[in-house]
């Protein structure tokens, strides 16, 4: 029903971590004007992208007043995300389009049917919200998204509108896609979380301590990336053709190595 629309990544100063990641040989782009964006973005021309973020310790604060608002799980995510560490920090959703759209003709981002179907399920979940944010040409970019409880699951999005995805994306590095996300999903979380992503591609999910992000394995990266300048985002290397999916990846930092089933996001 839900695809991986990409992967978050927690960063302390998204400065600094624009300039790391593009040392690191990934073209990256601002969010919004990049004076006040407190996000960017790696895309690939095809599947998930991956989404720098940057949000103080500080907002947990707003997990009351946002809970009220927009119902308890919204709370939740946001407390979660402020007081992550840097790294992988949580995973988006979308529903399948041939275009890369959902919702209705008149509203692309709509979302209703989704969080019909997914609340026919029993899955608690937050009120949809809209999101907004302007580019850094001075175009706004509309969307939507809402949040499933427990927090540590992935939560859904609506494609942008308009769409943002460049239609030629070239990485120094030679990364071409993403071919699959590793993650650890706690007992606890596993028929939850297979009803989220049953009939998706990209998430590799195993038995877990905790639900998490582990690693993101990146076709064309044929070097290891520098720990030093990932922010705590652990990558895999090494899968070049379609059959090689899942198979053949080399460990590209030791932070993957530290993150493994326990401290991941």
């Amino acid at each position: 029903m839900l695809i991986c629309s990409h992967v978050l990544c927690k960063v302390a100063d998204i400065r600094t971590a624009v300039r790391d990641f593009e040392r690191l040989g990934f073209s990256v782009a601002w969010g919004s004007a990049p004076r006040r964006a407190h996000n960017a973005l790696l895309w690939f021309e095809e599947g998930p992208f991956i989404e720098l973020f940057e949000l103080p310790r500080g907002f947990r604060y707003l997990r009351r007043p946002l809970g009220w608002v927009y119902g308890r799980a919204a709370g939740s995510r946001l407390a979660r995300w402020a007081e992550s560490a840097e790294g992988w920090c949580d995973v988006a959703l979308e529903p399948p389009q041939p275009a890369g759209r959902t919702g209705t003709a008149d509203d692309p981002t709509d979302l209703s049917a989704v969080h019909a179907a997914l609340s026919r399920t029993g899955l608690p979940l937050s009120r949809t919200a809209r999101g907004r944010r302007t580019r850094p040409d001075g175009a706004d970019v509309r969307y939507r998204f809402f949040a499933p409880e427990p927090a540590q699951l992935p939560f859904v999005v609506s494609p942008y509108d308009p769409p943002q995805r460049p239609p030629r994306i070239e990485h120094p590095n030679g990364a071409r896609r993403i071919e699959r996300v590793r993650m650890s999903v706690a007992p606890a979380d596993r028929g939850r979380f297979e009803a989220l992503t049953a009939g998706d591609a990209w998430l590799a999910a195993e038995p877990g301590p905790r639900t998490a992000v582990l690693e993101v394995a990146l076709a064309g990266l044929e070097r290891p990336l520098d720990a030093r300048l990932t922010h705590g985002a652990a990558f895999a290397y090494g899968a070049q053709e379609q059959g090689e999916r899942n198979h053949g990846y080399g460990r590209s930092v030791a932070a993957a190595d530290k993150r493994d089933g326990v401290d991941a996001g």
